[in-house]
């Protein structure tokens, strides 16, 4: 398979020395398939994901993994919109996504969606003769595949990923901090509350049917704008709504 010529060097030879882990920490999101996979694929994904924690562990990286929280198979109490909401939180707040791309999964594709939607890096791990999707390589924005055929060699390369990312994602981390604020959200309550509109009220006043609900419209005026990461598209259904313009709510 031919790959992108931005996808990192990580892929290709690296040195054998493993990076000191720095101080400061990072956040990760680790993708996967989890739904529809039997006990053997399971058990050799749960495999390389040990190996990523353990990675992610000596680099002072605090890994997210959805298996312990969200797992189909062992939380199947957990409501489908709980998941949504949890999973999307978590990606956003993270410094980086790694993909495990060993099985085709809706979820993981949405995860990436969230991912690259919040300018979030991507590290693509794969075995060396996995195929992957063109629809996952070709994402526009940071990313980096991780190619390896033996678990020895997925530690050396991911620890080099991560030594290598680490100045960016701490650069971006600054960047986005004017994000944590909470402006468009409090500004939607504002001008909700002026006009004495509920959120149901709102929510029904789209011109696209269905285009958001009441709750995710307590989401939205909760949450900080980072998390909110707000489409244009959504900021003019919201806008229109109150009949107001995009600006006024900024």
């Amino acid at each position: 398979m031919t790959l992108p010529d931005r996808l990192s060097s990580a892929a290709r030879e690296p040195s054998v020395q493993t990076p000191q882990a720095p101080h400061s920490h990072l956040d990760a999101y680790l993708a996967s398939a989890l739904t529809g996979l039997d006990a053997d694929e399971r058990k050799y994904l749960f495999e390389i994901s040990d190996t990523v924690a353990d990675v992610c562990a000596h680099n002072n990286v605090r890994l997210y993994e959805p298996r312990k929280v969200t797992d189909p198979v062992h939380h199947t109490t957990v409501p489908d919109v709980e998941v949504f909401r949890t999973d999307r939180q978590r990606v956003i707040n993270s410094d980086f996504l790694i993909y495990l791309a060993h099985h085709p999964s809706t979820g993981a594709g949405q995860e990436l969606v969230f991912a690259q939607e919040a300018i979030i890096p991507i590290v693509v791990i794969a075995h060396i003769d996995t195929r992957i999707s063109r629809m996952v390589t070709g994402i526009p924005g940071p990313l980096a595949l991780v190619r390896y055929d033996s678990i020895s060699r997925l530690d050396e390369q991911l620890n080099l990923e991560i030594a290598e990312l680490r100045p960016k994602l701490l650069q971006r981390r600054l960047a986005l901090a004017d994000l944590e604020q909470h402006r468009v959200g409090a500004r939607i309550k504002e001008l909700r509350e002026l006009r004495n509109m509920t959120r149901r009220q709102v929510a029904e006043s789209t011109r696209i049917p269905d285009a958001f609900s009441a709750d995710q419209l307590r989401d939205w005026e909760q949450n900080s704008d980072r998390v909110n990461n707000l489409s244009l598209t959504y900021l003019q259904e919201i806008a229109s709504a109150l009949s107001v313009s995009i600006k006024d709510l900024m």
